[in-house]
């Protein structure tokens, strides 16, 4: 068992789920897969990943620092600017050398940002032989790469100089992204763990945020509320920039600039997710501003909320999970639903099902990890297996032309994050948030 053996403790409210050996058994599955993948001819597979670089937003003004997914998957380590190298003969018995980039802070430079985690610690997730400077990286990779060496990287969208060395030095040179999302996508039981963590974190910041909410005057409110409450219960960070939408810019899906005044008369989306040991949540939730819903605003709601419920139990049910089948019942369920409302008019299936995609344009569902759109390369029509974890999310956004006009300019989505289980059906992970009108009417103070 590696559930409790020597954690990474990070945050000492929610400790790391990920023992340091687990680390070790990742990068012996990556390299057995790309093993059947290297090219008749070649000796040995190299895999180089790049870390995340530290960016500015003005000189001497970072970013808030985030490890690259894939990277930090591997390894763990968080530091940025670093370079990680896994070289492996072909052979059954070859064992894998391991090998880390990375600068350490000159006293100046630790005066002003802190020390770097020791060699020691490091050493603890990476398992390396040897440890470089960034600069040596080149001058490495020279003698390690030759024309009898598969490379595998995650280098392409980023680094044309290092990318076209490994072109002219390497025998085949491959992106490593598909491979490292194919194990990532199904969870080890220490990362379900972290997801439960991480998703009931970001339930009760959703559930904080929402009681706190009555009659804010701007959604950049509602955006330091979710901070504060996030951050004040361990959350590392915002697990994206927060959509926070009230009335019409509901419909505009992503929409990011939260901050335009709120109206009382108002519903609100907000589509929200903390960052935890390295792990995200997304939830998204509506309710009005006021704390009373309109007659309009609750039976669209009500409508939505419908959808949702079945598509818990639907997916629950489900023999095997697949997300396709989820987005194909998802258009029936609304067209069913909106058709009983009045808001889709037509009689014609084919038609009902085409308005229902008009209102919620987008899939009802992606994978949820380490990224909050993960694992992009998975495909959606898969069966799935235990320990996947997804969202369920139905939506409904009324453009201001629509027929029917009570309902014009209300945007709803209602997300919560599940996995598939290992005794069958489906786990909600964000059950401490709730979605009834009424309860959430009561979180707010203003059931009757």
């Amino acid at each position: 068992m590696l559930r409790n053996q020597q954690r990474k403790i990070i945050n000492s409210l929610w400790p790391s789920r990920i023992p340091n050996e687990e680390y070790g058994l990742r990068r012996e599955k990556l390299v057995k897969l790309l093993k059947k993948e290297v090219k008749t001819g070649e000796k040995q597979m190299v895999i180089v990943m790049k870390g995340a670089k530290r960016s500015y937003i003005a000189p001497d003004v970072p970013h808030a620092f985030r490890q690259k997914s894939h990277f930090r998957y591997l390894n763990g380590i968080t530091t940025p600017d670093c370079y990680y190298v896994i070289q492996c003969g072909l052979q059954e018995s070859s064992k894998p050398t391991n090998l880390l980039f990375a600068n350490r802070r000159t006293d100046y430079e630790t005066l002003w940002e802190g020390p770097l985690p020791s060699e020691t610690e490091w050493e603890k997730t990476a398992n390396f032989s040897e440890l470089s400077p960034t600069n040596r990286l080149i001058q490495t990779l020279e003698k390690v790469v030759d024309k009898g060496t598969a490379v595998f990287s995650n280098t392409a969208s980023d680094d044309d100089f290092l990318e076209n060395f490994l072109k002219t030095k390497a025998n085949s040179l491959s992106s490593v992204d598909h491979f490292i999302e194919r194990l990532r996508v199904i969870k080890s039981d220490n990362e379900m763990d972290a997801m439960r963590d991480v998703c009931n974190l970001g339930a009760q910041t959703m559930s904080s945020m929402i009681s706190g909410a009555k009659n804010v005057h701007n959604e950049n409110a509602i955006c330091g509320l979710l901070e504060f409450e996030g951050r004040r219960r361990g959350s590392e960070m915002q697990a994206y920039p927060p959509v926070i939408a009230g009335g019409v810019r509901a419909n505009t899906i992503h929409y990011l600039d939260a901050n335009a005044d709120l109206s009382p008369t108002e519903t609100v989306l907000v589509d929200a997710g903390c960052d935890l040991n390295g792990y995200v949540s997304d939830i998204t939730r509506c309710f009005p501003i006021s704390g009373h819903w309109s007659d309009a605003q609750l039976s669209l709601y009500e409508a939505l909320l419908y959808v949702h419920e079945q598509l818990l139990t639907y997916a629950h049910n489900m023999e095997k999970v697949r997300l396709s089948a989820l987005f194909r019942r998802m258009n029936e369920l609304l067209a069913a639903s909106f058709s009983e409302l009045g808001l889709i008019k037509s009689t014609d299936p084919k038609e009902m099902i085409h308005l229902a995609e008009k209102l919620c344009p987008h899939h009802v569902s992606h994978y949820l990890g380490m990224d909050v759109h993960d694992c992009a390369t998975v495909s959606r029509d898969v069966d799935l297996p235990a320990n996947v974890s997804f969202t369920i999310e139905p939506g409904c956004y009324v453009p201001m032309d629509w027929p029917v006009k009570e309902f014009r300019g209300i945007g709803y989505r209602i997300e919560d994050d599940v996995a598939t289980s290992s005794s069958g059906g489906i786990e909600l992970l964000t059950a401490a948030v709730p979605r009834d009108p009424l309860e959430i009417q009561r979180l707010m103070g203003t059931a009757e």
